[in-house]
């Protein structure tokens, strides 16, 4: 990057914007009008590049990984793919327990027997695609590109330690490259230290396969002390095309691009120095301290660049003698000063659209200030506008609703907010009420907080009239009642009782037969004359 075209940049970003939407025109305002900084003493101290470090390994995750790996060399089949399935699904968060595994690995294994376990899938895998391409069952299948894991798996031998140990150990690979982190591609990377040529194909495959989350970790092994893995790093690098700075930094991932800032300040890498002039006041502030912490660590050797860009920001004749990180606060000074005028003015700008009544512009405005600054000082005097802009949401669109109220909360931190609590328990209970899930706690909530909130306390009332309704439907009849019931179904079953004799008789007379004398059967014989 020219210096003529980094000051144009560094111009545009201190120029003054009307409401955050964009940067003006390079040349928009004079180098003239920048502020002076204050005294050299009394400006702020430069950020510091946090050292690496391995976190500890808890025990949960401990157990977690173990208990995965000793899945996946079991005897059972069934249980082997299931584990191997759930390699897909880890999660960063065991990065420090998989370190640990490594390392017992590294102490045990058979270094002699392991490659030659891993040649040996190799080649039955490669037979077999080479009698499926003779069949014409597949097409030919580059062998880098294939998974050496599913390979051992497919010669299972549980029973063996070298097998179950070369299992775990390219499980460990596969995981590393499933988290994806940078910390995640260091491990990576030092496994190709560890364990020689072994693994060196399978590793390169998997830290293709990160893409650009993997350059970070492979700039900062650019300088590994071992001089395959800086080997390695280039071989990669050159392959995902990400060899400048340039082309380093060219990510759409915030994240991505701030481990990749920070590790042009571990490798002090003297050639990126301009490309973190231009992230040093991005709008993002994880980026733009990983840019600053990155120039801070390559110090001195950075000293004519900082000069040059400051001189083409303000046009101001420098000293030579001037300390390079006298250089770097002045020109931080200049960022973080014009950064806060605009903020303030495009808060100040929502501001006057809420006392308008204009909340919809108002959060607008209030939104382009936390997105430069989340943490702005102020940002408890824009609750108001997000509360009345979410009330004013209709229900018709409840999650849009509820989510300027909880903004609204959120902005306050730990004040109280009655109101804006209750809104929010209004609002769930109308939610649930209409997926046919009333919640009368949640309306009883609303108006305990709020007990001028009408809405709530009407739909409070007439769940409790609702509820009232149902309970006198049900409700069991007093006692004399239930005893008379009683009687009366004694009385009508003892008559039933006594009428059962004279039906009896009734019966026998109809017959044809004497009282007390059974009838004679009627005869189906024909009448003989």
């Amino acid at each position: 990057m020219t210096r003529a075209l980094l000051a144009a940049l560094l111009l545009a970003a201190l120029a003054p914007q009307p409401a955050l939407s964009g940067p003006s025109s390079p040349g928009a305002e004079s180098s003239t009008s920048l502020p002076k900084p204050p005294p050299d003493g009394e400006l702020p101290a430069l950020a510091v590049l946090p050292p690496i470090k391995r976190l500890e390994a808890e025990q949960e995750s401990t157990r977690e990984v173990d208990k995965l790996l000793t899945r996946l060399t079991s005897e059972k089949s069934d249980i082997r793919e299931a584990a191997f399935a759930d390699l897909d699904k880890v999660d960063a968060s065991l990065l420090p327990a998989v370190y640990g595994r490594i390392q017992t690995i590294r102490e045990s294994l058979d270094r002699d027997q392991a490659p030659r376990t891993i040649a040996a899938a190799r080649k039955s895998a490669r037979d077999a695609r080479k009698a499926e391409k003779k069949s014409k069952k597949a097409s030919a299948v580059d062998e880098e590109e294939s998974d050496w894991l599913r390979f051992v798996l497919d010669q299972p031998r549980p029973k063996d330690e070298t097998w179950r140990e070369v299992v775990e150990l390219l499980a460990i690979t596969r995981m590393l490259r499933v988290m994806g982190t940078t910390a995640a591609v260091r491990e990576l990377l030092e496994l190709r230290a560890n364990f020689g040529e072994m693994l060196r194909v399978d590793l390169m495959r998997q830290v293709l396969a990160v893409k650009d989350k993997s350059v970070p970790a492979l700039l900062e092994a650019k300088k590994h002390d071992a001089s395959v893995v800086r080997e390695f790093a280039d071989k990669a690098l050159d392959t995902l095309g990400k060899v400048t700075p340039g082309e380093a930094v060219s990510t759409t991932d915030p994240e991505v691009l701030a481990d990749t800032l920070k590790a042009f300040g571990y490798v002090r890498e003297v050639e990126a120095v301009d490309v973190l002039l231009s992230f040093a006041n991005h709008d993002r502030r994880k980026v733009r301290d990983a840019a600053r912490q990155a120039i801070a660590a390559i110090g001195e050797a950075g000293r004519f660049r900082l000069r040059d860009a400051y001189q083409d920001l303000t046009g101001e004749k420098i000293d030579k003698s001037v300390p390079w990180d006298t250089l770097a606060k002045r020109m931080f000074w200049l960022y973080d000063n014009a950064r806060a005028a605009e903020v303030v003015r495009t808060f100040e700008t929502g501001t006057t659209l809420a006392k308008a009544n204009d909340y919809g512009g108002a959060v607008a405005a209030y939104d382009k200030v936390l997105a430069v600054d989340p943490q702005f000082d102020r940002r408890a005097e824009m609750s108001p506008a997000y509360f009345e802009l979410g009330k004013a949401t209709s229900f018709e669109q409840p999650e849009e609703r509820l989510a300027r109220l909880r903004k609204a909360r959120r902005l306050l931190g730990q004040q109280s907010a009655p109101t804006i609590d209750a809104e929010i328990a209004f609002t769930e209970a109308k939610m649930l009420l209409a997926e046919g899930r009333p919640d009368r706690f949640l309306l009883k909530r609303a108006v305990e907080l709020d007990p001028n909130h009408a809405e709530a306390a009407a739909l409070l009332a007439s769940f409790d009239q609702e509820a009232s309704r149902e309970a006198q439907a049900v409700q069991p009849k007093p006692p004399y009642v239930l005893a008379g019931s009683i009687a009366a179904g004694a009385a009508l079953l003892a008559a039933l009782i006594a009428l059962l004799p004279w039906r009896r008789k009734t019966t026998a007379l109809a017959a044809g037969g004497a009282p007390g004398k059974a009838p004679q059967p009627t005869s189906t014989e024909p009448t003989t004359r």
